[in-house]
């Protein structure tokens, strides 16, 4: 190495240079140059023995940034990309049932940042939960030929599934098909590992229909849907009013 470049290595307590499988590493390093930007002033130097070390090598003029990009990592203060490719390495390491660190120079003992991996906190998933409520979203499908019927709710790319009433509520509820509206009831919601709170099972008491959401706006949900058929149509407006005059609007 020159006497005005710098190296930072990332310590992967797993593996050794043999034995780490090339797509693995390939993981390590994309995430690994990720977090240190300055993608043109940084370079892959070598593997170095004892467990896997990455070793990358700086240019001299792009020290100063990567040492300040490497404090605000620290401070959790970074540009979401470099924090996303921090929390990338953590991840890779905790399913290799290992920790790691970057340090600076030859010494191992210059640790500049930790990653905790195997050792992070575990995520909690709480729940399920029962709560009353209520759900909004343009009313999709009603089925069911016994006491209880299902329905299902279109919110923009998110379908709520699970949803139950009865046959009396079902009967008024299939008039306002292909329209937006709000399910009032009880709820089974689930905080998955995540952060993402996801609906078990929804039973519906009553509901209201949305009259400050604009039709066009409604059919927009349905056209912005992935996967949907609405946004194949040149006329979705033409197609939901045939479906309440009760024809085949869906070609």
């Amino acid at each position: 190495m020159k006497a005005d470049e710098k190296t930072l290595t990332l310590y992967i307590k797993a593996y050794s240079p043999k034995t780490i499988p090339m797509g693995r590493l390939a993981k390590y390093m994309q995430a690994f140059a990720a977090m240190l930007g300055n993608e043109h002033g940084v370079h892959f130097d070598q593997l170095k023995p004892g467990s896997t070390q990455l070793v990358s090598r700086i240019d001299r003029e792009e020290i100063p940034k990567v040492d300040e990009q490497l404090e605000r990592v620290r401070r959790r203060e970074a540009g979401q990309d470099a924090l996303k490719a921090w929390n990338e390495i953590d991840r890779l390491l905790a399913d290799d049932n290992a920790t790691g660190y970057v340090y600076e120079g030859e010494s191992p003992t210059a640790q500049i940042i930790e990653f905790p991996g195997v050792k992070r906190p575990k995520p909690v998933k709480y729940g399920p939960f029962t709560q009353e409520g209520s759900i909004d979203g343009i009313l999709i499908s009603v089925t069911g030929a016994d006491q209880t019927i299902h329905l299902q709710l279109q919110n923009g790319e998110l379908k709520y599934t699970g949803i139950e009433t009865d046959r009396e509520t079902a009967r008024r509820l299939g008039h306002h098909l292909f329209e937006p509206i709000r399910l009032h009831g009880s709820g089974r919601w689930m905080r998955e590992e995540d952060g993402i709170w996801t609906l078990k099972r929804f039973r519906v008491a009553t509901f209201a229909i949305l009259k400050n959401h604009d039709l066009a706006e409604a059919v927009e949900d349905l056209r912005a849907a992935q996967g949907s058929h609405w946004a194949e149509m040149d006329d979705p407006i033409a197609a939901l009013d045939e479906l309440r005059d009760g024809k085949d609007g869906l070609h």
